[in-house]
């Protein structure tokens, strides 16, 4: 699952709403841990790197003009990309107006 969340608003954050934003994520993988479906996670920096195309373009990323950027991600167990996407609607960066993209890790065997 990641987590976008807004460049922009999230940079204006007081002290006190990034605490009280932790603690509802601390909160929330609390109860992800107890009921079987947290396998790990973490936030990411705000800033990266971009490699494009067949010539391997470096660029900053991510772009001033982009208002969303990835934040973090967490690694979600569930026996269905459904029941994935249902535990991922309780992901507290929804109340803030993020958004959340769940994937499927595909199975190579090993």
């Amino acid at each position: 699952m990641l987590i976008r969340e807004d460049l922009d608003s999230y940079g204006k954050m007081t002290p006190e709403e990034m605490q009280e934003d932790i603690a509802r994520h601390i909160q929330w993988v609390e109860e992800l841990v107890k009921n079987g479906n947290f396998k790990g996670g973490n936030p990411l920096m705000p800033a990266g790197k971009h490699v494009r195309g067949r010539d391997r373009i470096v660029t900053d990323g991510p772009y001033i003009e982009t208002k969303e950027g990835i934040s973090g991600f967490y690694f979600l167990l569930a026996p269905s990309l459904e029941e994935a996407t249902e535990i991922a609607r309780g992901c507290p960066s929804l109340s803030t107006g993020g958004t959340v993209e769940i994937r499927e890790v595909l199975d190579t065997g090993q």
